[in-house]
């Protein structure tokens, strides 16, 4: 019995003292517990602090993309369009809010552009007709067949130099260089002859050669000052005004000969306007995307000094080289003109360097009664066979229209 007692009293004590340190360890997991759902909590804070960040730099991202990309493009290119740097990290909201106001800054400052153009351009006149191949056979019926020169789409070039103010406003300089040269030539059968157009008749006869040749220069200055309308529309319309000076100068002559070269009769027509005036004109231009479809006309009032002449010379055998010449006071004209272009251009994407576009089309301009000339009447016969000299009784001071037109390609260059 107290084997049983003291066993008994064992188990109590080992039971007491092995739930004795129960309610400390309680204690002791309980806080830290707690101390984990805190430190959970301030992770998600954490995260959610990251995403909020992440999503803001990314909405500010998109908006200055799209108000770099849905910007129109101004009437010849460069206003208009937002260059905007791309932020340094996904995080620099200020950094990114701060670049786009730079580029948007950047974009409505002053500017400069310069261009640079290579065309093919054709002089013309009205006046290239130099000489005439002459059948005189059957004699009741005689034929006459006057030949012209062609002159050739010829290299030309122009620069230009753009200020712009705004996204409406700009000023522009303008140059254009052209000469072209232009021959022909032509034979006549035993039964025919040639002559220049004043000297067809017996005093040719034994002229079988023809040859002609016609230089041509030209020179256009254009300064203007324009505003664009509607400047951030995909169609836009630019009006410009300012002035024009432009010098145009044609020397053509003709030549025959008879085949042995001994006997020959020759002329050279000398022709010279220079001049200033307005001009105005009107600039419309449809944007698609990167693509703009370009139209423009203008119109200018020349004043200045228009010089004349032209020079002969005859070769006989009997009494050698014979020279005269018919000149002309300096006169003042007015020449008006037109001058217009349709193009297409496509403009590159925007860098922190400037802005490059090329433009390609076709250009036709217009001087009025630009070139001057002389036509030879009742050209009395020659006393001596071949002739020594010319011997008019009557002539006309004439005016021809200059004209010149071809394709071209602009490539210009705007920056800040």
């Amino acid at each position: 019995m107290k084997s049983v007692t003291k066993l008994a009293l064992l188990a109590c004590v080992g039971l007491s003292v092995a739930a004795a340190p129960r309610p400390a360890l309680a204690d002791k997991i309980s806080e830290r517990l707690d101390a984990l759902e805190r430190e959970n909590a301030a992770l998600r804070a954490r995260l959610n602090r990251l995403e909020t960040s992440k999503e803001t730099s990314k909405e500010t991202f998109g908006e200055t993309a799209r108000t770099a990309r849905h910007q129109p493009r101004p009437a010849d290119s460069t206003s208009g369009t937002v260059l905007v740097p791309l932020p340094r990290s996904a995080g620099q909201d200020s950094m990114a809010a701060d670049l786009g106001y730079v580029g948007a800054r950047r974009a409505s400052a002053p500017r400069f552009e310069i261009s640079g153009t290579a065309s093919f351009l054709q002089p013309g006149a009205g006046n290239l007709e130099y000489g005439t191949l002459t059948n005189p056979l059957p004699v009741v019926t005689p034929h006459w067949r006057n030949q012209s020169l062609k002159p050739n789409f010829t290299p030309s070039f122009s620069f230009g130099a753009r200020y712009i103010g705004d996204e409406s406003k700009d000023i522009q300089l303008n140059w254009t260089h052209l000469r072209n040269t232009a021959t022909d030539s032509f034979f006549a059968s035993p039964t025919e002859m040639v002559g220049p157009p004043y000297l067809i008749g017996p005093e040719s006869a034994l002229y079988k050669n023809g040859s002609g040749s016609v230089k041509t220069a030209f020179d256009v200055v254009n300064l203007d000052a324009g505003y664009t309308f509607c400047a951030d529309c995909s169609f836009q319309m630019r009006a410009f005004g300012g002035v024009s000076a432009a010098r145009i100068s044609q020397n053509l002559s003709g030549l025959f000969a008879s085949p042995g070269g001994d006997a020959s009769s020759g002329y050279t027509v000398n022709s010279l306007f220079t001049g200033a005036g307005p001009r105005v004109g009107i600039k419309g231009q449809f944007g698609i995307g990167d693509f703009q479809f370009i139209g423009e006309m203008a119109g200018a009032v020349l004043i200045g000094s228009a010089q004349s002449g032209m020079d002969f010379t005859t070769l006989s055998p009997a009494f050698g080289l014979s020279s005269q010449s018919i000149s002309s006071p300096n006169a003042t004209r007015v020449v008006p003109s037109i001058d217009g272009k349709l193009a297409s251009a496509y403009t590159f994407a925007p860098t922190a360097y400037g802005l490059f576009k090329v433009e390609a089309g076709y250009k036709a301009a217009v001087y009025f009664d630009a070139v001057n000339s002389y036509a030879l009447t009742q050209v009395p016969t020659s006393l001596t066979l071949p002739p020594i000299g010319i011997y008019l009784a009557t002539q006309q001071h004439l005016q021809s229209n200059f004209t010149n037109h071809g394709p071209y390609v602009t490539a210009s260059w705007a920056f800040y």
